[in-house]
């Protein structure tokens, strides 16, 4: 139901005649000269259509709607679930994987712990080019941290003795405790971002582990661990996750919000070594698949309205933008003409705060009254089209070129800001217009610019100022032969 009110609302913005702002180009962009063929009784009759063929359309939309409705909730939840369990699998794998790499290490330091401390950078640096998640690894004799790779960003850590810091001192002693690995956090980092950390103790008598050596410590990227896995980018779900230091439903919320543990569509257990986290979801129905389930009967829908409404509301269309193709368009040139432009400017202008710097070129075709009087207004009129051509074809779709009456010509340029921009469009234009010529009785007329420049930087307060000041500077041009 939705959907299809959605559909109708875009449908009825692209065909029914909109109001446009007279300072937008783009909204004129059909020729004059079209003829007007609509009528009154015509604009009755596609309102009628128009009206009933929505009525039964959304009546039966909203029937269908019905139906379809707890099967499309349902398909989403079961797909949501799926992704869920294949998230929470990758993601304990990804998991394992890097504290298996971190055990290897640890067993190497067993074999020997002082041959392997003095190796630490080269065997440091293996483990974490094979993981996926590592962000830093180090060693801590007699749990004072010695070494740490990367040094780069953990120099402060070199030295901590963790029995001074409680709230790490606590896992690192769990984790000789247990004689094993021990899951630390999800924790937040002092340099910024999450992670878990393995705590690996080490014994010198391996595998009777009563004498103690030292730890290593793996700091896992927890960010970087879920984005992989997906866990929490599950359409249609929100997730949360508890039981920080692997205490399971016991720990606290770490991910995600506590009422989702308590409206709960789904809870299970996420695997972690010696321990668990508690994972919980609710997933929540999205007019998502109903969109693409609906689209084809909205298709068939929208094809029905369409054939009974297509020519009472593409007349109107089309007559509306002929209409205002002709008010704002000079007849022989089929620029824009003054009148627009004006309302462009004043537009333009009128914004406390223009986003963009423009400026204005006022132009003017040099030596055109003696073409006229020479050759007649039939040449005079070909050399104006040729000109208004040659500067349309100079400019970007983003600028305007209007004729201002007689020879003179404006082109707005939009989004520049210097004057080592314009002066360089300015040399473009003459060069493309100056190389055209109109041939009349075996002789080759080559038309000749003025242009004078302004922008709406320089102080001008209205329209009139700013092409006063242009046209200044076009006649210090002209001046210049």
């Amino acid at each position: 139901m939705t959907y299809l009110n959605a559909s109708w609302v875009y449908l009825i913005i692209q065909f029914v005649p909109h109001r446009t702002c007279a300072g937008d180009p783009q909204q004129f962009n059909l020729r004059p000269g079209e003829p007007l063929a609509i009528k009154k009784r015509s604009s009755l009759i596609a309102i009628i259509l128009y009206i009933v063929g929505l009525i039964p359309l959304l009546m039966v939309a909203a029937w269908i709607g019905a139906l379809v409705e707890e099967r499309i909730k349902q398909s989403a939840k079961d797909e949501a679930l799926t992704e869920l369990l294949l998230a929470k699998s990758s993601l304990e794998a990804s998991l394992f994987r890097d504290v298996f790499l971190s055990d290897s290490l640890a067993t190497v330091f067993s074999i020997d712990p002082e041959d392997a401390s003095k190796n630490f950078q080269n065997i440091g640096s293996r483990l974490i080019e094979r993981s996926q998640n590592v962000r830093n690894v180090g060693i801590a004799p007699n749990d004072v941290v010695e070494k740490i790779l990367p040094l780069k960003g953990n120099e402060r850590a070199v030295g901590l003795d963790f029995r001074t810091v409680p709230s790490q001192y606590k896992t690192v002693k769990a984790a000789r405790d247990l004689k094993d690995v021990f899951l630390a956090g999800p924790l937040e980092l002092v340099q910024g971002g999450r992670a878990v950390i393995a705590r690996l103790p080490i014994f010198y008598d391996y595998p009777r582990s009563e004498n103690y050596w030292g730890s290593i410590s793996v700091v896992i990227d927890y960010d970087r661990l879920m984005n992989s896995a997906g866990l929490l980018d599950i359409e249609n779900a929100k997730v949360a996750l508890r039981g920080v230091n692997g205490l399971g439903e016991k720990g606290e919320v770490f991910e995600g919000d506590k009422l989702t543990f308590e409206q709960s569509d789904y809870q299970g257990t996420l695997i972690v070594p010696n321990g668990e986290w508690a994972v919980a979801a609710k997933f929540d129905a999205t007019i998502t698949q109903t969109q693409s389930l609906l689209i084809d009967i909205g298709r068939l829908s929208l094809l029905f309205l369409y054939t009974l409404i297509f020519f009472g509301t593409f007349m109107l269309w089309r007559s509306y933008q002929i209409e205002r193709s002709m008010a704002n368009r000079d007849a022989l040139t089929q620029l824009f003409n003054r009148r627009f432009s004006l309302s462009y400017l004043e537009n333009l202008m009128s914004k406390r705060k223009p986003k963009k710097h423009f400026y204005v070129l006022v132009i003017d075709l040099n030596r055109f009254k003696e073409v006229n009087d020479k050759y007649g207004h039939d040449v005079g009129d070909s050399m104006l089209q040729l000109v208004a051509n040659g500067l349309e074809k100079s400019v970007r779709a983003s600028d305007i070129v209007a004729r201002m009456g007689g020879d003179e010509f404006l082109v707005v340029v939009n989004r520049v800001e210097t004057e080592e921009a314009i002066t360089s469009i300015i040399e473009n234009i003459k060069k493309n217009v100056e190389s055209e010529s109109v041939e009349v009785s075996g002789s080759i007329l080559k038309p000749s610019l003025s242009i004078g420049f302004a922008s709406n930087t320089e102080g001008a307060g209205t329209p009139k100022d700013l092409l006063k000041l242009a046209d200044q500077r076009m006649y210090e041009d002209k001046s210049k032969g």
